[in-house]
């Protein structure tokens, strides 16, 4: 009796973890920017140091060989006119860059 009580607790345990991380994941969202005036180390550091203390920013990645920006963010937080917003405000206009499917059309 006890074996099953603990498999039971196990499972519903273990579901209601799965659960709780599928909500923590439908939150966050991806953004890709073009951003302007980046230019070199300098400007990866400057926005890899003040980015992410923005509010609802999870993960800032810089690829300056592509002059873009990947963003990830909580978007019950902030939205993509806001992130762009705080790139404005650090001197680097940006833009929502356009994929290889957007380059189609």
């Amino acid at each position: 009796m006890k074996k099953i009580l603990i498999i039971a607790l196990s499972l519903i345990t273990l579901t209601f973890a799965a659960n709780a991380q599928d909500k923590k994941n439908s939150k966050i969202s991806e953004v890709k920017l073009a951003v302007s005036n980046m230019h070199g180390d300098h400007c990866k550091q400057r926005i890899e140091k003040n980015i992410p203390f923005e509010k609802g920013i999870k993960d800032v990645d810089v690829n300056l060989k592509d002059n873009t920006v990947t963003v990830k963010y909580d978007n019950t937080k902030t939205d993509v006119e806001k992130i762009k917003e705080s790139f404005k405000k650090l001197g680097y206009p940006t833009e929502v860059a356009k994929t290889a499917e957007d380059k189609k059309e």
